[in-house]
């Protein structure tokens, strides 16, 4: 949950965003859970990142829920603020998938695992909804995330596929996955559609962020059959409302997981 000062700080730099500059490259994160680590993006893009308070809330899950040498998905990693966050955690024995449509915004997030010299994590520029090909989808471009549901303003297309159609090919022969983390703009339930089959498998940790427009009740349905505990639970502390709350984070936890033999038999080996 945002503190009084991050509100204050959200609410600063919300005014002061369009007197930022828009050079992109690689920045030192200022303060925080990852500072010193480089981030590749603009101040006008992602100021809250760098200056370290973006996804605090977050940040301290991951820490809780993320092991060492595991394998988890970043979908929707942006410039890559979480998926630098996930990287350490796991080391170099774990591995990190970051997917993320826009190309330019893909590139950046390319750049920041690169100049971190995190060579266990890969960015995919490919988005992830229930297609079972490759499909092109129109989408609004905002910060350089493509967004969903919203009309108005800067358009650009994105491809998406269902990750149950090319995780065995990214895979390479080490196909658990013991946590996802999504933030899709309006495309949560497209999402988690497109990789049913990848949840009944190896059943993830899942913290999933809610975008406005998108149907809850759609999404509990979905995750209540695919075997998940449903409602999820606030990461960024409870909504005085109730309910998923938009733009927040909400973790979802398997009511029953694969069996350990399992996990050590799929899980990653050393990195060479």
């Amino acid at each position: 949950m945002l503190t009084l000062r991050d509100e204050l700080l959200t609410g600063l730099w919300a005014a002061m965003r369009p007197l930022l500059s828009t050079r992109v490259s690689a920045h030192r994160i200022l303060a925080g859970q990852l500072r010193g680590c480089r981030l590749v993006t603009s101040w006008r893009e992602n100021p809250a990142a760098l200056l370290g308070y973006k996804e605090r809330s977050l940040l301290r899950w991951m820490a809780t829920h993320v092991g060492h040498g595991e394998t988890w998905l970043d979908v929707g990693a942006h410039h890559g603020y979480t998926a630098l966050a996930l990287s350490r955690l796991v080391g170099p024995e774990g591995r990190v998938l970051a997917f993320e449509p826009v190309l330019q915004t893909a590139s950046c997030l390319a750049a920041t695992l690169s100049c971190n010299r995190l060579r266990h994590a890969v960015a995919v520029p490919l988005g992830l909804a229930e297609a079972t090909t490759l499909t092109p989808v129109d989408a609004r471009l905002v910060l350089g995330m493509a967004e969903h549901g919203r009309v108005g303003g800067d358009t650009t297309t994105i491809h998406v596929v269902a990750l149950d159609a090319i995780w065995t090919v990214l895979a390479g022969g080490s196909r658990a996955v013991h946590g996802v983390k999504i933030d899709v703009q309006g495309m949560e339930v497209r999402t988690l559609e497109g990789m049913r089959e990848l949840l009944r498998e190896f059943r993830p940790r899942l913290v999933v962020e809610f975008h406005p427009g998108v149907d809850r009740a759609a999404a509990d349905r979905l995750l209540d059959e695919l075997g998940y505990q449903v409602p999820g639970v606030p990461v960024d502390g409870p909504d005085p409302a109730g309910g998923y709350a938009d733009d927040h984070n909400y973790a979802f936890a398997p009511t029953m997981t694969v069996t350990a033999s399992c996990r050590a038999r799929e899980a990653p080996g050393p990195r060479r």
